[in-house]
């Protein structure tokens, strides 16, 4: 009960999962300009594509988007309207560690946001698909997001004491039910040139002392960080990131019309049917399928592409 009478906590709640509202006449606001895809892997190339392509089609104002990956843009063969290929060489995991690719993943993702050129950026994950142009303002030190359920700390519930970052204990935001979905992330240029360099000191430090006994998540140093840089999160609903496989996996379904942003969704080529006719009916996995395929160790990942 103490922790309500911290006058940290209370400040930081008060600037958490903050309803979206229309800015203010006047403010300095500005739309999303720029889709960023961060893209690991040549595995990842054929969903990164996809999702650049939705981008392209059903988000037609933006001026540019971005396929951040480690391999050369040669690669990505014809890419669809107003997209461009940045390739980034990022250091390595050692030989021993078993996710490294995901590591790597990461790496790349929180370096993506910078390599936009415009002012309103708008990160998304390779895996989600825009349906509709993202409408929403971006103001300076805010990040917009959608919100899902787990406390980030639980990624740090097993490990010892001393390979838990000190940092972690002064936080408010790991520790609190709601947290902003990576998967679906904007801000403005400035605030994302704060919050990269901190997010990757502090993933890099967070997974340099934990164990590889699970996934490098970016998400608790992305909570962390939000405390540290007193940055806003503003909740924009359901809508903006709606994840596919927990809501119509395993059922033939209509994609609801509200959807801005779709997250999952496999196989791919049911978003084919999409592309020809929104009203189609498409047929996806169920909710247990992405964590099978994409939380693989290097060696499960080997195995599975046999």
């Amino acid at each position: 009960m103490f922790k309500f009478l911290n006058a940290k906590y209370r400040h930081i709640t008060a600037r958490h999962n903050i309803p979206y509202q229309e800015p203010a006449v006047g403010s300095a606001a500005v739309p999303v300009t720029s889709i960023v895809i961060p893209c690991a892997g040549a595995d990842y190339i054929e969903e990164g594509l996809l999702s650049a392509t939705f981008a392209a089609r059903f988000a037609p104002d933006v001026e540019e988007i971005v396929l951040v990956s480690d391999r050369p843009a040669s690669e990505f063969g014809e890419l669809p309207p107003k997209t461009r290929v940045v390739t980034l060489d990022l250091p390595q995991r050692e030989e021993g560690y078993r996710y490294k690719q995901i590591y790597l993943s990461r790496l790349i993702k929180l370096n993506a946001p910078l390599q936009a050129r415009t002012d309103g950026i708008l990160m998304i994950d390779s895996d989600l698909n825009l349906l509709q142009m993202p409408r929403f303002k971006i103001e300076e030190h805010h990040i917009y997001s959608s919100f899902r359920q787990g406390k980030m700390i639980a990624k740090l519930d097993k490990a010892p004491a001393e390979k838990v970052p000190a940092y972690y204990k002064d936080t408010v935001r790991p520790y609190i039910v709601d947290h902003v979905n990576g998967a679906f992330l904007a801000a403005s240029r400035k605030t994302w040139r704060r919050i990269c360099p901190l997010w990757l000191t502090l993933f890099q430090d967070t997974w340099e002392l934990m164990d590889d006994s699970q996934p490098p998540t970016d998400q608790l140093p992305l909570a962390a960080l939000l405390d540290m840089l007193d940055i806003k999160t503003v909740n924009l609903g359901d809508w903006m990131n709606w994840p596919v496989s927990k809501k119509i996996g395993g059922v033939a379904s209509v994609i609801p019309k509200p959807v801005v942003g779709a997250h999952g969704g496999f196989p791919l080529s049911e978003w084919q049917k999409y592309l020809v006719s929104p009203e189609s009916e498409l047929l996806f996995k169920g909710q247990d399928y992405t964590r099978k395929v994409r939380y693989l160790t290097d060696a499960e990942k080997l195995t599975a592409s046999e």
